[in-house]
């Protein structure tokens, strides 16, 4: 029996989000899928060459794709991203009508949560409608990400928001969690029965590559990267602050990447006088990011020290797994216990400045042997516990067991 898929989100192909993949895997099944999605606008915050500001329709592998009309993201202040997320907000609401008049019934409508929960209104309104299977991919867990980031600081805000969200989370069918610690806060909202443990997998050219073979020698330079967002999240001034504390001087970081806070930490390097150290890069693509990878003894991890990111497993976790590359996390919670409990390097928590620079002091303490089992480590959590194997598998599963019911 023909089984058909309609998926909301707010980013998609040219876009990199990992929702791209989950459509692939779909569009070779015997599945009908559709998404509805905005104009491509992120991160640069304007719509991509090749794109009608009015919307259209195409198609993405086996998968019809609406494009719905959207104001630009822009510079990504407070105020252009509301307006971008209340624009695409209406555009889907308005779409959504359309759909249930003039399109034939979807089985399941999957919900890609990676921003503000306006999705979740059309979702409901279709359901309560034409009946179909709700599932929300929960990948950031509002209103706490609001609290952790300092725009909310008022506890009765966030607990007004938090009835809001058990009130949508009770009428979903299931909620796909990307943490095992999201459980915590799923459980307060929802039975758990409702729920499955659907963390991140790395871009799947990372996941097809073999490991890197390199030999860790601490006479030469150690060279610790980072890639990824810049931003407030994430913490630097401690990183900045650990390099300080450092007495060695035979190690450097590369920072690859782009994000809201990059500029306000060149700025911080200069004036430490640390810019020998610690390094910036552009943004680049996968096949480019490899060969940094390629180039490093270590991959930096961190986030800053709030409840909800203790509970974080972030997305580049599973990406530096998967290229072998043992690990350096300035983290908290779930994600310092994995390293630590696996043998995948070596973590202070999150803040903790001090602790970092005795890292970064001892690494030249570091014998090839230890490195090596590591980097094996490394690899073997990534294919025993996040290959996209076992996500495909899960979301099959759980699709099948939908349209049985």
């Amino acid at each position: 029996m023909e089984k058909r898929i309609l998926i909301f989100t707010n980013h998609f192909y040219p876009e990199y989000f990992k929702i791209n993949d989950v459509v692939d895997w779909l569009s070779t099944e015997q599945i009908t899928t559709s998404v509805v999605t905005s104009n491509p606008n992120y991160p640069k915050g304007k719509i991509f060459k090749g794109f009608s500001i009015f919307g259209s329709k195409k198609t993405y592998k086996k998968a019809s794709v609406y494009r719905l009309p959207v104001i630009p993201r822009g510079v990504g202040n407070k105020l252009t991203l509301s307006i971008n997320y209340l624009s695409y907000f209406f555009s889907l609401l308005i779409f959504t009508f359309w759909l249930t008049v003039a399109h034939r019934k979807y089985d399941i409508l999957l919900i890609h949560h990676t921003s503000p929960p306006l999705l979740f209104l059309p979702a409901l309104i279709y359901k309560k409608i034409k009946g179909a299977k709700v599932i929300l991919w929960d990948l950031d867990m509002w209103p706490h990400t609001l609290s952790s980031v300092g725009i909310i600081k008022s506890k009765g805000l966030i607990n007004l928001l938090e009835g809001i969200f058990k009130w949508f989370y009770n009428r979903f069918d299931h909620i796909l969690l990307g943490s095992e610690s999201f459980k915590g806060f799923a459980k307060k909202r929802v039975d758990l029965n409702k729920t499955l443990y659907f963390p991140n997998w790395a871009d799947l050219f990372f996941e097809s590559q073999k490991p890197i073979k390199r030999i860790f020698d601490s006479s030469k330079k150690v060279i610790i990267s980072y890639a990824g967002n810049i931003g407030k999240a994430q913490d630097f001034e401690s990183l900045v602050q650990a390099v300080k504390l450092s007495k060695s001087k035979n190690y450097e970081i590369r920072l690859i990447g782009d994000g809201r806070a990059k500029e306000f930490l060149k700025r911080l390097v200069s004036l430490e006088g640390l810019y020998d150290q610690i390094k910036f890069y552009d943004s680049i693509d996968s096949k480019n990011l490899l060969e940094f990878f390629e180039r490093s003894d270590f991959l930096y991890l961190s986030l800053n020290d709030s409840p909800l990111f203790s509970k974080t497993v972030p997305a580049k976790f599973q990406t530096y797994l998967a290229s072998g590359t043992p690990i350096i996390a300035l983290i908290s919670g779930e994600t310092n216990s994995l390293i630590n409990q696996n043998n995948l390097g070596f973590t202070s928590n999150a803040g903790d400045a001090n602790a970092l620079s005795k890292i970064f002091d001892g690494l030249s303490n570091i014998q090839d042997t230890q490195y090596q089992k590591m980097k094996y480590s490394c690899k073997e959590l990534y294919k025993n516990k996040f290959s996209s194997f076992l996500r495909k598998k899960d979301l099959m599963n759980l699709i099948v067991n939908f349209n049985n019911n």
